[in-house]
């Protein structure tokens, strides 16, 4: 039992470093919470957690290790995460000022994308991020060890799981909370601009990953 408690303190604090960090994951759910209302926020954080079901779930499976060493599938993964980053940081980049829409729960812009959409950008921002992939990887390669019971690995999954969509979920409200979204607003065309570019950069960072490691 004591080990096993020390492998979770060391698993828990680990992740939840990996997952506060600013990165592609925290961006995309800043602004999204930022510019739509708050159920696209939120179901933005459900994808981004549903990103993490994959990635754990191979993991546990052992397939993690044959996509790292699998140099064209590998690549293929870390193109298509880096080309989906610089699309949504263009489409940021691009986007109309537009007007706002204020009302006494919140202000939002006029025209938010479904609940669907914000979902799918959650999932493929996290799901095409090869760098989680190889955290994930390397975190179950020291920390759990072959013996390890199925039940305490898919523990160790779910916890994560949870812990990142109540993360995600609490920036997502913390942003939209009307108060501060309000002042965000004031500058929301400099904001979500920033948001893109830096989204971009996180793409073109991936692409050069990807050739480097080739």
């Amino acid at each position: 039992m004591q080990d096993f408690l020390l492998t979770f303190l060391g698993i828990a604090s680990l992740h939840f470093l990996a997952v506060t960090s600013p990165g592609p994951d925290f961006i995309l759910a800043t602004k999204n919470a930022l510019l739509y209302p708050k159920r696209q926020a939120i179901l933005t954080a459900l994808g981004i957690s549903l990103g993490i079901v994959i990635h754990v779930t191979y993991c546990i499976l052992g397939f993690a290790v044959i996509i790292a060493k699998s140099i064209v599938l590998f690549t293929i993964i870390k193109l298509l995460g880096a080309c989906y980053l610089i699309y949504i940081g263009i489409k940021a980049c691009l986007a109309k000022d537009g007007s706002t829409n204020s009302t006494a729960q919140h202000t939002t812009v006029t025209s938010p994308i479904s609940g669907w959409q914000a979902l799918k950008q959650g999932f493929l921002c996290n799901l095409l991020n090869p760098k989680a992939t190889l955290f994930f990887l390397g975190l179950f390669t020291l920390a759990i060890k072959p013996t390890t019971p199925a039940w305490m690995r898919i523990f160790y999954g779910a916890w994560m799981v949870g812990v990142t969509f109540l993360w995600f979920t609490f920036i997502s409200l913390l942003i939209a909370n009307p108060h501060v979204r309000s002042r965000i607003l004031r500058i929301q065309p400099i904001v979500t601009k920033v948001m893109g570019v830096l989204l971009v950069f996180f793409g073109l960072d991936l692409a050069l990953f990807s050739f480097k490691n080739i």
